[in-house]
């Protein structure tokens, strides 16, 4: 961790299991970030429009939201790669127990 600058790509596998859940937000917050992760999220974001149907409901528009599908649960195995910004290396050094990092 010590040798990796700011703005360099890294490679983040997660390879213990979190043990509190701040620590499984932080990793999934990092891992989207990952190219592939971001597009997953757009096309779920998309679908969630489509099907989108408000109906008049006492006098105003009414439509129950879809709950949003998370590509990321944070679970052992996960990878990505993201690009190591300042605080992405600040939140990586909070969860170094559970992750592997290493340059891509």
């Amino acid at each position: 961790m010590a040798d990796i600058t700011p703005g360099t790509k890294v490679t983040v596998k997660i390879v213990n299991h979190p043990t509190n859940a701040a620590a499984v937000k932080t990793l999934v917050r990092l891992l989207s970030k990952d190219a592939d992760v971001l597009t997953e999220n757009a096309r779920l974001r998309r679908i969630r429009k489509q099907q989108y149907n408000p109906q008049p409901r006492g006098g105003r528009l009414y439509a129950g939201h879809l709950v949003k599908q998370h590509p990321i649960k944070g679970k052992i195995g996960e990878q990505g790669t993201i690009v190591a910004s300042v605080d992405v290396l600040t939140d990586l050094n909070s969860v170094k127990r559970f992750v592997e990092v290493s340059p891509a």
